[in-house]
This record gives C-alpha cells, sequence and structure tokens, in this order.
C-alpha cells in the first residue's frame, strides 16, 4: 500500500502560538519549563493527521473508455474489450466480463449491463436493442441474460419491443428479469419517474395510468389528442403531456403540439412550466429541461418552484450548488463559478478547476494542475465547499467517486484506485 505524499501546502498544521514570560524569578522559571515539556508531551502524543489520499491500487490501462460506480463499494472500468469492477474497500478486482458496455443499471445487489448489438440497417423505425446482462454485483455471477430495449424506473425494468407505433410494454424484476406484466399494442407509453406508474395512450384513445409495480389500472380518462400522424405521451412533474408529431415537407418528423393534462383530475392544463426531464443538481435543486428548445431552468427538487433561468450557460450540479461553464460541461472541463445552494448567488472560489468526475449530473472531484512541479491538485465538493484531498504527480483525466474512494484515469495510461480519508478534526 502506498500513501501520497501530501506536500507542506496542503497537509501542514497551523503553528501553535507562543505564550511570552510574564516575570522573572525561579518560581516563572519552573513554570516555563513545566508548561515547555506538558506541550511536547502534549504534541508528541497528538497522532499524524491521516493521510486523505491513501493508494489502493495502480496499474497500466491505456484502453480505459470510462469509469463508472455502482452502489457505494464498487468502482467500475470499461475498457474496449471488457467491464471490470474493483472494491472500493482495498481496490481488489473482484470479477469482469467481456465486451464493450454501453450502460449500466444499478439495481441493489444486481447490475445491469448493456452491450453493443451489431447496428440494423432496416429503414423501418424499431426499438434499439442491447445484449443485457444481469450480474451479481459482489461475485460477478450472471443472474440473467437478454436482448431487449430497457429503461430503469423506481426499482423495475421497462421494456418495450414490437412496432413503435404500436409497441408492447413489459415490467421485469431486475434480479430474475421475471415478467411481471405486460400490456400489448398501446399507441405510446412512458415511464413515470414521479408517481411510480407507467402512462398508457390505449389505441381506443384513452389516457391510462398503470401501478408500476403490477399493471393495475389505477384510473383512466379520454382526452383531445393533438394533430399529427403519431402522438406520444410525456409525464412530468404536475402535468401528463401528449404531444404530435408530422412530416415537414422535406420529410422529416417534427413536433407539431403538446397538449397538457392536470396529473390530479387529467382536466386540461396550461404548458407553463412543464419539464419532462429533471436531473439532480446538488444542493436541493435539480435542472429541469423543457420538451421542446426552450431554455432549462434551475428548481427546488422538493416543489418544482422555479429558481433561476439557466439559458446561455453550461452547468453540472454539485453539493456545493451549480457549477457553471463558458462551454460544455463534461469532465474534463474547467469550471467559470458555481451558484451557492444557499442564496444560489455566484462565487468565484472554484473557478480554474476542472471537473473529474460526475455521477449522473452531480460533480464531486475537481482537480487543478501545477506546473512547478507537475502535478494535478485534487480536491472534493462538499455542502461546505471545496475539500482538498491531495496531489498527483501526473495529469488526471477523469475520475469516479463513490463516498470513501475514487478510481481516476492518468495522462501516463495508468488507472488508480485511492481510499478517500476522513475530515481532519
Amino acid at each position: 500500500m502506498t500513501v501520497i505524499d501530501l506536500g507542506a501546502d496542503w497537509a501542514a498544521e497551523p503553528a501553535q502560538p507562543t505564550r511570552p514570560a510574564v516575570r522573572r524569578g525561579s518560581t516563572a522559571l519552573a513554570a516555563a519549563v513545566c508548561g515547555v515539556l506538558l506541550a511536547c508531551t502534549m504534541t508528541a502524543a497528538a497522532p499524524a493527521p491521516e493521510p486523505r489520499l491513501t493508494e489502493l491500487a495502480r496499474w497500466a490501462e491505456p484502453q480505459t473508455l470510462l469509469l463508472a460506480t455502482a452502489g457505494a463499494d464498487t468502482l467500475l472500468v470499461h475498457t474496449s474489450a471488457e467491464v471490470a469492477a474493483y472494491d472500493a474497500a482495498d481496490g481488489r478486482r473482484r470479477w469482469s466480463l467481456p465486451g464493450s458496455t454501453d450502460w449500466v443499471y444499478d439495481a441493489g445487489d444486481v447490475l445491469v449491463l448493456g452491450f453493443s448489438r451489431p447496428e440494423n440497417t432496416s429503414a423501418q423505425p424499431q426499438f434499439v436493442f442491447a445484449d443485457a446482462v444481469a450480474v451479481d454485483r459482489s461475485t460477478g455471477r450472471v443472474r440473467w441474460r437478454a436482448a431487449a430495449y430497457l429503461e430503469q424506473v423506481a426499482g423495475m425494468l421497462v421494456s418495450f419491443s414490437g412496432n413503435p407505433e404500436r409497441p408492447v410494454a413489459q415490467v421485469h424484476d431486475p434480479a430474475t428479469f421475471a415478467l411481471r406484466w405486460r400490456v400489448a399494442a398501446g399507441r405510446s407509453f412512458a415511464p413515470d419517474r414521479w408517481g411510480s406508474a407507467v402512462w398508457e395512450l390505449a389505441a381506443d384513445g384513452r389516457l391510462v395510468e398503470r401501478d408500476l409495480a403490477t399493471g393495475a389500472v389505477r384510473r383512466g380518462a379520454r382526452v383531445r389528442l393533438p394533430a399529427g400522424t403519431r402522438v406520444a405521451v410525456l409525464p412530468s412533474r404536475d402535468a401528463i403531456g401528449i404531444a404530435g408529431y408530422r412530416f415537414d415537407a422535406n420529410g422529416v418528423e417534427q413536433r407539431a403540439e403538446v397538449l397538457w393534462y392536470d396529473r390530479t383530475d387529467l382536466a386540461a392544463a396550461g404548458a407553463e412550466n412543464r419539464w419532462p426531464w429533471e436531473a439532480d443538481c446538488g444542493g436541493g435543486t435539480s435542472c429541469a429541461y423543457p420538451y421542446d428548445d426552450g431554455p432549462p431552468y434551475l428548481i427546488d427538487s422538493a416543489t418544482g418552484a422555479p429558481i433561476r433561468l439557466l439559458e446561455g450557460s453550461w452547468h453540472v450540479g454539485s453539493p456545493a450548488g451549480l457549477l457553471l461553464f463558458d462551454d460544455g460541461g463534461e469532465p474534463g472541463t474547467v469550471v467559470r463559478a458555481r451558484l451557492e445552494p444557499a442564496g444560489h448567488l455566484p462565487r468565484t472560489d472554484v473557478a480554474g478547476w476542472r471537473v473529474l468526475s460526475t455521477t449522473g449530473q452531480v460533480a464531486r472531484i475537481l482537480g487543478h494542475e501545477d506546473g512547478d512541479p507537475f502535478a494535478t491538485h485534487v480536491a472534493e465538493l462538499t455542502v461546505d465547499g471545496l475539500r482538498p484531498l491531495g496531489r498527483e504527480p501526473h495529469g488526471l483525466v477523469r475520475c469516479a467517486a463513490v463516498p470513501r474512494a475514487m478510481a481516476c484515469t492518468t495522462k501516463a495510461g495508468e488507472v488508480v484506485i485511492w481510499r478517500i480519508g476522513e475530515e481532519r478534526p
């Protein structure tokens, strides 16, 4: 096990102030000597601060495509040849599977990995299937395999198949892939991440809400449909939308109209502040994205109330507030400012740092390069701001982090796994 030298600039503790002598004399001298001895004894007894980064593993892996996490104890390393899982506690390699993965769904003790299938050249619209493999997160033992188009929603796997214009919806248990329920030949289906449901636009034009776990119909109503050659359901936080599509003069399909219905009673509703896509942006906020080309908003995650417009800024959430960029927001992009979680005012204390890791929309690990001698300073974003972790004598490309560990790729073509130490008292 190797411990990174954090250097004096990160690890040095402030010097203790010296108390001046008050008066001369043997009594004062004896007291001063005792005080010095006591101070030395206390200093010697105090343990040295633990390093914040302890190296657990390092190996050459020049073809790394992606780093990811699964739960709080597993780090995943994706290459063009395989995906491998590493224990976040000790850096030990647990298991590997051959092949290049497109996505990973974390379903607790089970990980569902999607592997690329040969591209279909059919001119007919169809669902994009993947070879899904479910494995035990700790051992890598294969639980099941399936060729399917899958979405993970509230602990379930929703699959769609058949003709996209008259799809078949199925809900599966992620641990066994056992079929929970199935509905055939609806005009459109959409999982509802706000209500643990699946919304169906039935063949007869009724809008139907189905319980995600059982498929039971909770309610339904016949609603007015938008004009177009195709319609699709768009659930949002407070309303359910139905979008109509039609082809323009060039044969390109365009969205024509969206009609909204209040989710409480399915009565017609307005189109203001309807966001079918929301992403966690840290600090009790979400980034909300409209169904059209309109600007996104920063909103309150609990209430859905708009906080501020995000037009004209690339952004990524973090525990320390929303991070803003001049262009792009992918790992490696330099941060311009952050919006503090309390008042959402811009602060520049993270300006110049690069985002090294994101989980979904939430950034956690930042890096800042220093040229003399060359090193990458590493820091963790917390609700209190930037927490320095240490430095690596190489350039870091990207990282993935769980609460007590992180893995990073270096410009030297290596993968490194570190344990992240607790905050100093």
